[in-house]
């Protein structure tokens, strides 16, 4: 998950061939043959983070919300319950005078 593995720990393995091959100078971003899968992978490795905190902070959103629905409810349910008892001992105490 986010920030378990450092990129510098990534070992990526180069092929044999040389900066004074032929193939060298056709690759944009380096002079190795594995430049380009370097940058993409990078890439990836930051889109997969970005993309786990945008799903973990839409979880918390929603088990916050879960939550406060829940409390809401019992605060419902407490209130009606209370005001019922009130209201019947108010009667019971104005039968028996």
């Amino acid at each position: 998950m986010f920030g378990l593995v450092p990129v510098d720990y990534v070992e990526i393995k180069y092929p044999n061939k040389g900066h004074d091959s032929e193939y060298a100078s056709i690759f944009p971003f380096g002079t190795h043959a594995t430049s380009v899968v370097e940058g993409v992978g990078l890439f990836l490795f930051a889109l997969y983070h970005v993309a786990i905190i945008i799903v973990l902070t839409n979880m918390l959103i929603a088990m916050m919300s879960h939550s406060f629905e829940a409390i809401q409810v019992n605060l419902d349910n407490f209130l009606r319950i209370t005001l019922t008892n009130s209201e019947i001992f108010r009667h019971l105490k104005r039968g028996t005078h």
